[in-house]
């Protein structure tokens, strides 16, 4: 069953989701307004190229410090976490730089820089328990980010570089505000080496990142694929149809992001395991009523709110549905692992829908254009999900699930 401090954790953290998507939506549709189909994809080319960067500098920043930091203390965690996060930020830009299409290395060096700082504030709070600073930062982001791009529309001469200059004002807000909360939370954290400690992230982020690697893969090799086959307008057109699909996975997220704190600190008790199958219900439940309100809508709202250019994004939402539907349910289950260190199961998971999404997009995006990224998206998220779902129940002895 699921307490009742979890239920209010999970309710607040759903909310801030809310907020979270409204802000995404907003930005969208700004971005569109402000810059058009264009300006939409360069941005998508920035954020996931600062996604890819973002896996690297995880293995320090993110999950690990969520599991190590009630064992051996954020001060050891710090120091490894920001010279880790520079190396990684100074490498993925200097790779960045020489492919086609870079997204603008200077900015994407600093937000680098920043996303790391904030996603290590962010695992820290997440380990300890303080989920409701966590669910603060990620709402005040978006929300910093919004009124600095409205703010540089509306004062200078815009081009969609002002997203870039907002999205680094409001990480420098945000990165403040977490410098305080955490100061408060765990006193002054010094900066401390140890080899050892440093030995056991690698190894348990290590494996949680591959894994988030392949996923990305699995999310956004399309957007590269639409670049080379179609043009800029093309992959802004299908990004929207994205992020409007990809926003029902926040409730998912939210469900599973307090699951994993519970498993962590519990371990893998009968109630841990009936929880997560209820919240995977309670998920679906309420992913399925959100995609049946994005289908139900006209589309001329879609092309009323996102211009006229975006004609075909009722289409590309339609086409995502049943992938979108999969991975919210699924989404409860790979916590789960990574909550237990089980994280060869994601790995395999991960690069099994990896391996499929290069296969069929060389195959469906040449036939269908944008029809055939989405179909792809579809099958690979099916495929993935099955592979999560089958190992939690299947396995005899889930206490020591192996491949």
């Amino acid at each position: 069953m699921i307490s009742k401090k979890e239920q209010k954790n999970t309710i607040l953290t759903i909310f801030s989701k809310g907020v979270i998507v409204l802000a995404n939506f907003l930005i969208t549709v700004c971005i569109m307004q402000f810059w058009g189909a264009e300006g939409k994809g360069y941005q998508a080319l920035f954020i996931t190229n600062l996604g890819f960067i973002a896996i690297f500098t995880n293995i320090f920043t993110n999950s690990s410090i969520s599991y190590f930091v009630r064992k051996v203390g954020a001060s050891k965690l710090y120091a490894q976490a920001c010279l880790w996060t520079f190396i990684c930020s100074s490498v993925g830009v200097l790779v960045c730089y020489f492919l086609p299409n870079n997204s603008f290395p200077v900015f994407l060096f600093i937000s680098s820089l920043l996303s790391g700082y904030l996603t290590f504030h962010n695992a820290l709070y997440i380990g300890m328990q303080k989920i409701k600073y966590f669910n603060l930062l990620t709402v005040l982001q978006p929300l910093f980010l919004l009124i600095f791009m409205f703010l540089l529309y509306k004062t200078t001469d815009s081009t969609y570089f002002d997203y870039f200059y907002a999205h680094i004002f409001s990480f420098i807000v945000v990165a403040s505000i977490a410098f305080f909360l955490t100061r408060k939370t765990v006193g002054r954290i010094k900066l401390q080496f140890d080899f050892s400690v440093t030995k056991q992230c690698f190894n348990y982020g290590f494996l949680n990142e591959l894994s988030s690697f392949f996923q990305l893969v699995v999310t956004r090799l399309s957007m590269y694929f639409i670049l080379f086959y179609l043009s800029e307008v093309s992959l802004g057109i299908f990004m929207v149809g994205v992020s409007i699909s990809e926003s029902v996975w926040h409730i998912s997220k939210s469900i599973s992001m307090v699951q994993y704190s519970k498993i962590i600190r519990e371990g893998n008790t009968q109630n841990a395991r009936n929880g997560i199958v209820t919240s995977s219900i309670f998920s679906i439940v309420f992913t399925l009523f959100c995609i049946f309100l994005l289908l139900v809508l006209p589309n001329s709202v879609y092309t009323y709110v996102f211009t006229r250019e975006c004609s075909e994004v009722k289409h590309i939402v339609l086409l995502m549905s049943p992938g979108i539907l999969f991975i919210s349910f699924s989404n409860i289950y790979g916590h789960y692992f990574a909550a237990l260190g089980k994280m060869n199961i994601l790995v395999l998971k991960s690069v099994a829908g990896a391996v499929l999404t290069a296969i069929l997009l060389v195959i469906l995006i040449p036939l269908w254009n944008i029809n055939g990224a989405c179909i792809t998206s579809s099958i690979v998220h099916f495929v993935s999900s099955a592979i999560l779902i089958g190992y939690f129940f299947i396995a005899k002895d889930r206490k020591k699930i192996k491949i």
